[in-house]
């Protein structure tokens, strides 16, 4: 049987996973043939020319490896046509310091060991980075309130108690705080009514309008509130995740639950009473400064 061989090119852009900036002189290959490979430029960027049969072995894997980052490997499909990808490539973690506990590491921190301090910073920067993007929706404002979660977090050091909750917990209901404070500052200059206005007009509409509106202190509490719960109740087990949804995300009445649920109004309250306790161990400490 005759087989017609096609040319395509593979693109695309290398990237740090935490930074977003370029990973220079990565090495861009796939696994069937290892020989034809190409590296990233100095804007992260490469292309790769590989020549296929159009009917055989259309399904391949892209792989990309770089000095100090982890093996990324993509499964792709060869098709009639460039293909366009976006990597992002997450540093390597040391296994010597990794398999340090994170109390191991604070025990170190609080005697003096810089390093230590540096080890749980790189632990749990990149996933505290994004949850507080999510959070305030911004690159720069999150990459400035993590490193902000990270100084509190260390300047109070000797107060954390590995009885009442784990670091990360402890670290991230930090950051939440500091997102709370930070959404709730910026809401508050926007819906200032104390800059002057050209309009008096304008000025006793934005009363009016202000007026019929939830205080937007309230409204940022609550959402954030929201979040905050929503990132921890994936713990928990099905029946008390789903009475805490019913109950404080859709604002429903426990006599609504007991009946959507065919549940007596008792054990809805008992089970709801021990799924708030369940959650409170979990985001202690700081679950009450919200």
């Amino acid at each position: 049987m005759e087989v017609d061989n096609y040319l395509i090119y593979i693109t695309g852009l290398v990237e740090d996973f935490r930074t977003g900036e370029p990973v220079v002189d990565a090495n861009i290959y796939l696994k069937s043939d290892r020989t034809n490979s190409t590296f990233s430029n100095e804007q992260g960027r490469f292309a790769l020319e590989v020549l296929y049969e159009s009917a055989l072995n259309t399904e391949d894997i892209l792989i990309i490896t770089s000095s100090g980052y982890e093996r990324y490997v993509q499964h792709i499909e060869l098709v009639d046509g460039n293909l366009d990808v976006e990597i992002h490539l997450k540093k390597r973690i040391n296994k010597a310091e990794h398999n340090q506990s994170d109390n191991e590491l604070i025990e170190a921190a609080l005697g003096g060991d810089q390093r230590a301090y540096s080890r749980l910073l790189d632990r749990y920067r990149d996933s505290l980075f994004f949850m507080i993007q999510k959070m305030v929706n911004n690159r720069t404002d999150a990459d400035d309130l993590t490193m902000e979660a990270f100084s509190r977090a260390f300047s109070r050091l000797d107060a954390f108690n590995p009885k009442q909750a784990a670091f990360s917990t402890w670290l991230y209901t930090i950051a939440i705080n500091r997102c709370i404070d930070f959404t709730r500052a910026k809401r508050l200059e926007t819906f200032s009514l104390d800059a002057p206005t050209e309009d008096d007009n304008e000025l006793r509409q934005m009363h009016s309008i202000q007026a019929n509106m939830l205080d937007p202190e309230e409204t940022i509490i609550r959402d954030q509130r929201i979040k905050l719960v929503s990132n921890v109740i994936g713990h928990l087990e099905v029946r008390y995740r789903k009475l805490i949804e019913m109950r404080y995300l859709h604002d429903m009445q426990y006599d609504e639950i007991a009946k959507a649920l065919n549940m007596p109004l008792g054990t809805v309250k008992a089970q709801l009473h021990r799924a708030k306790s369940l959650l409170a161990n979990m985001l202690q400490p700081g679950l009450d400064k919200i």
